[in-house]
């Protein structure tokens, strides 16, 4: 256990001892005693050799995590998946239940705990949340483990994802700055289409013509998009987001 959590603060994770086959922190004030100073892991590990890991979630790790806990929230990821594109490798651990996929915590973008907001049975936790990490032991008796057949390294959470996720910074559903300029640096396979769409719908939405945003977009996905859509399929979302504009311009939204 010393060994991991040691490694886990070597990357830069914010780690605290939960009590032996629980959850439950074992310092008084839980995810808030969270650090990375190995003089403190070392002390609290060398007190009880068997802690369980702690990871405080959020900006403090730089890091978020989406909680798949049945066979059924299995399921409603793979429809979310299969409207909105794949999520990206990343690291992943096997739980009692399910697995926790791991994501980059974006800069600037408040990503907080939240039950059920993806769909039901997926959970998130962020700011002011914390996961067990392997080789803790569930409550079950269960040792949590990483998955072999993930990525190594954290990958960025999609935007379909983190639309799902993050609440508006101004209560009027307004999505903030950071995560538009996150979107227009680079997209990968999987949220191109997703990605495409948002930035089409945000352009026209404030009046810049479709012929100017078709041109933008072309050339945004050529530089941006790895690997680039097809021309034609950048045309066709396009269009498919301009005819849906001219309905909500008609309908006086």
């Amino acid at each position: 256990m010393i060994r991991a959590a040691l490694a886990l603060a070597r990357r830069g994770l914010a780690v605290f001892p939960c009590r032996p086959c629980a959850k439950e922190p074992a310092t008084p004030r839980g995810l808030k005693d969270a650090s990375t100073d190995p003089n403190i892991i070392e002390r609290w590990w060398r007190t009880r050799p068997d802690y369980n890991i702690g990871v405080a979630t959020g900006a403090v790790s730089g890091v978020f995590v989406t909680d798949i806990d049945s066979p059924d929230a299995e399921g409603a990821l793979l429809k979310l998946e299969a409207e909105h594109g794949a999520l990206p490798a990343t690291v992943e651990a096997i739980t009692a239940r399910g697995r926790h996929i791991y994501f980059r915590m974006p800069d600037g973008v408040d990503v907080r705990n939240s039950t059920g907001k993806i769909a039901p049975g997926i959970d998130v936790r962020a700011n002011g949340g914390y996961v067990l990490t392997p080789p803790s032991v569930h409550p079950s008796g269960r040792r949590y483990a990483w998955s072999v057949d993930s990525a190594s390294a954290l990958a960025a959470a999609p935007y379909w994802l983190l639309g799902k996720v993050v609440a508006p910074a101004n209560g009027n559903g307004a999505v903030p700055a950071a995560e538009w300029r996150e979107l227009v640096r680079a997209v990968g396979e999987g949220a191109r289409d997703c990605s495409l769409a948002r930035l089409a719908g945000h352009l026209l939405r404030r009046g810049v013509d479709p012929f100017v945003v078709l041109e933008l977009l072309q050339s945004w996905n050529a530089i941006r998009c790895t690997p680039p859509l097809a021309a034609a399929d950048v045309t066709r979302v396009v269009n498919s987001i301009a005819g849906k504009e001219l309905k909500r311009r008609a309908a006086g939204d």
